[in-house]
C-alpha cells in the first residue's frame, strides 16, 4: 500500500499547561493515519502533524486538537 502523506502546522496556545500539551501530543499521535506529530517550541508552539491523506483529513485532526485548545488554527 502506498502511503500518501501531507503535513499541517497547527498553532496551539502558548499558555496551555505543559502537561496538557503533552496529553494533546499523545492524543494526536494515536489518531489513525497520523505518522508523526511534534510540538515545535522554537516556532511559538506550532504542532507539526504528518498524516496519511487516505486515512484522515486535516480538518479531522484540527477538530481533535480543538478539544484541547478551542482557539487552535492551522495553515
Amino acid at each position: 500500500r502506498i502511503i500518501m502523506t501531507d503535513a499541517i502546522m497547527i498553532h496551539v496556545h502558548k499558555d496551555m499547561l505543559p502537561v496538557y500539551r503533552e496529553i494533546l501530543l499523545e492524543e494526536v499521535r494515536v489518531i489513525e493515519g497520523v505518522t508523526h506529530a511534534e510540538i515545535i517550541y522554537s516556532l511559538n508552539f506550532w504542532l507539526n502533524v504528518v498524516y496519511d491523506t487516505k486515512s484522515i483529513t486535516s480538518k479531522k485532526i484540527l477538530k481533535r486538537v480543538k478539544q484541547w485548545d478551542k482557539n487552535a488554527v492551522f495553515f
